[in-house]
């Protein structure tokens, strides 16, 4: 006989800390995951200026509260993933739009083989970081080219 866990306690266990709520629910991996994203977002916040942090920053939030509302709905669906949130062009849709922030959907999502799935990371990461180093490139770029 299981014992049915708490919703509340997992919910607030992951405002405490992030991915907490996730290990609450003997999810280990996603909850290190998102502890280790949430901490380097927060240390890129802490890093940057300007724009760029204002962008890490809202990413940040994005990620806890999304991970806030995960280890709440897992406890409450016994781990049973929603159908809509795992159809192909829902996660290819978040893909597109929110980037990394829609892993934990692609890797949980059945319909995607592995190959697919590693197809997808290379790409959205590709992009992410292509996104983060094209203004410092643009920088330099301006830097090196010769007074008009």
């Amino acid at each position: 006989m299981s014992v049915r866990k708490s919703p509340i306690t997992a919910l607030v266990l992951s405002v405490i800390v992030p991915g907490l709520g996730q290990i609450f629910n003997e999810e280990k991996k996603k909850g290190l995951v998102i502890f280790a994203s949430c901490l380097g977002l927060a240390l890129l916040t802490y890093w940057f200026s300007g724009f760029n942090k204002f962008s890490i920053a809202l990413a940040l939030i994005l990620l806890w509260s999304s991970a806030i509302v995960d280890a709440f709905k897992v406890v409450n669906a016994s781990g049973q993933p929603s159908e809509f949130y795992y159809r192909r062009p829902y996660v290819v849709a978040m893909l597109l739009l929110v980037g990394p922030l829609a892993f934990p959907l692609l890797w949980q999502s059945p319909q995607f083989s592995r190959f697919a799935r590693w197809t997808w990371t290379v790409i959205v990461v590709t992009a992410a970081l292509m996104f983060v180093v094209t203004p410092y490139l643009m920088n330099w770029l301006i830097k090196q080219a010769p007074d008009m």
